[in-house]
Order: C-alpha cells, then sequence, then structure tokens
C-alpha cells in the first residue's frame, strides 16, 4: 500500500525503499519536465559517492531512485529491480534520476526515454584504490596477499571484488552478466562498451579531471556551480603492491584500458569545443572550491576540538561529583 510521508513529501511503497521527491521550485519543476530520464551508472572508486551528493544538490526536490547496492551482485540488483518493480507506474513515471551501483541497462524496462552519466578512471589507480577501501572496511582482511600466480589470485573467498579486478569498467558498461567468471571479459564486451558509450551515455567524465568534468556537466545538463569536499576515500596506508603485481593488473585490464583512453579522447574533444572559456572557468571554479574545501577542514578541527574539550569538561565535572559522594 501506497503511504506518503507529509513532512518530507517522500512517497513510498511499503515494500521498497523511499524515492525521494521534495516540493520543487521553478528550477526544478524545468528539470523534471525534461524528456529523458538520468541515470549515474556508479562504478566503484571513479570519485561516485562525491558526485553522488552532487547529484542531490543539482537535483534537488526531483524524484530519484537509489539503488542502495554496496557492493554489485546478481542477487543484489535482482532485487533492485523487483523494488523498481512495485513502484506505483505514476510515481515511476515521475522519477527523473536513478543513482547508484548497477551494470549498462536499466533504461530498457523505464518508461520513456533515458540517458546515462557515468565517471571512468585509469584501471590499476581505480583497482588499488577498491581494494584498499576493502580492507579498511574489512570485507578483505589486511594480510591478504594478491598472488597473480594463483589461478584465482587468492582471492576466491571474495568472488564480488575478485570479478570486478577484472576490467570492472567495461563489464559495467557492457552490461556483461555479474556472474562473468574471473578472466572471461573479452574483446566483444570492450566493443560492446564502446557502442554503448555512444549511443546512450549523455556524459562521460574522468575521476583524474573531476573538477573539468563538473563544469563540463554544468554545460552538458544544466549544473549549478557547487564546490566539494571529496568523499569515501582510500587512505594512503602501509598497503603497497609489488612492481610484479601492478604489472599482472595492467596487463589483466587491457580491456579497461583501451576503454578508458576510447573515453579520454571523447572527453578532450568536448574540452575543445568549449574553448578558452572553459579553461578561465576552471580557473576560478578551482580557486573558489580549494576556500571552501580549506574552510571544511578548519570546521572539523574546530569542531573536534571542542568535541575534546567537552569531553575533558564532563570528565572533570563527574570526578568532583564523585568525590563530594565521597565525603
Amino acid at each position: 500500500m501506497r503511504q506518503i510521508n507529509k513532512k518530507t513529501c517522500n512517497f513510498f511503497d511499503a515494500n521498497a525503499s523511499p524515492v525521494a521527491v521534495h516540493m520543487p521550485n521553478r528550477r526544478q519543476e524545468v528539470i523534471s519536465q525534461q524528456a529523458s530520464k538520468v541515470i549515474f551508472l556508479h562504478i566503484h572508486k571513479t570519485a561516485g559517492m562525491s558526485l553522488r551528493g552532487l547529484f542531490v544538490k543539482n537535483y534537488r526536490g526531483v524524484p530519484h531512485f537509489n539503488t542502495e547496492l554496496k557492493e554489485l551482485s546478481e542477487e543484489g540488483w535482482q532485487k533492485c529491480l523487483e523494488r523498481i518493480g512495485r513502484m506505483p507506474a505514476d510515481d515511476l513515471e515521475r522519477c527523473r534520476v536513478f543513482k547508484g551501483h548497477m551494470p549498462f541497462g536499466l533504461h530498457k524496462i523505464l518508461p520513456g526515454q533515458a540517458e546515462y552519466i557515468t565517471f571512468l578512471r585509469d584501471p590499476v589507480k581505480r583497482v588499488i584504490s577498491h581494494y584498499r577501501m576493502q580492507c579498511r572496511k574489512k570485507v578483505l582482511p589486511l594480510d591478504l596477499v594478491i598472488d597473480p600466480s594463483q589461478k584465482d589470485w587468492n582471492l576466491g573467498k571474495h568472488p564480488i571484488f575478485f570479478r570486478s579486478l577484472d576490467n570492472g569498467q567495461t563489464r559495467s558498461i557492457a552490461g556483461a552478466d555479474l556472474n562473468l567468471p574471473f578472466g572471461a571479459c573479452t574483446e566483444k564486451h570492450l566493443h560492446q562498451a564502446k557502442s554503448n558509450l555512444d549511443r546512450h551515455f549523455k556524459f562521460v567524465g574522468l575521476t583524474e579531471q573531476f573538477d573539468l568534468s563538473l563544469l563540463l556537466l554544468k554545460r552538458l545538463c544544466g549544473w549549478h556551480w557547487h564546490f566539494y569536499v571529496p568523499d569515501n576515500r582510500a587512505a594512503d596506508d602501509s598497503i603497497c603492491f609489488s612492481p610484479a603485481v601492478l604489472k599482472e593488473i595492467r596487463d589483466l585490464n587491457r580491456f579497461d584500458y583501451e576503454l578508458y583512453r576510447y573515453a579520454q579522447e571523447r572527453f578532450e574533444r568536448l574540452v575543445d569545443s568549449y574553448g578558452l572559456s572553459l579553461k578561465t572557468e576552471l580557473a576560478l571554479f578551482r580557486s573558489g572550491n580549494y576556500l571552501h574545501q580549506s574552510l571544511h577542514i578548519w570546521r572539523h578541527r574546530i569542531k573536534r576540538r571542542l568535541g575534546v574539550e567537552r569531553r575533558k569538561a564532563m570528565i572533570s565535572d563527574l570526578s568532583v561529583k564523585d568525590r563530594n559522594l565521597g565525603k
């Protein structure tokens, strides 16, 4: 049974996750009336968490759906599709933004037209960052050693990460079977991924050119300037990779490298088409965002310092009370 939360104006199915709907302003009404839905295909460790926050700001008040998948598996994806299938037709029609971890292909079950947005990253950097994140979150044990001499690289007990290690970006953009075995990504998947980029993706950003990508989104999709603080960064810790392992990862991800180069060429052509005005805007944006991030760090330190002093004061008060009780 469909219920309405009057406080937040969220429409939700009793058996499905909420679809956020806020009271729109004039600009938001224009976005809602655009013909195409927007699908943000979030690939692990491509700055997607930072981008998701910017999606909220740029599509504030526009109905959206989150896949809510921390890891992309066949079972989890099928449950997500079932949630979408349970949404009332009117709510699904009004929903303009779909975002989260997913394989290519969601547009096939949505009413009307849909355009994709995604970000790609240097394949080896992405794998290293993903591995460190998995260790930080204790999904992978800290003492785990990747061993390419073994058939399963010593990752057989962690199949989702194991498959992502093998050309994970190509798999996602191609819409490959989520149970496709490790090492089974082929030239055919690469060709399909390139075709999908050309036919269905309104924009493909690059993690290494994140600020510039945001300004291109502003020009292509009507986004506004929103400064940001990087989110969900994997810390540079003691987890290191030997040159031999890095070479094996690089060789394994040859299709991801080819797809990344293909996206780079597309990206550079788009940047060139805007000329000097884009470069000028980029310099201004970076100056403003540097100040924004510096203020964020300053506020965080102040809050942490106040928190420490508050705890000390509480401990001191408790000590005084204990002494008074002991008299």
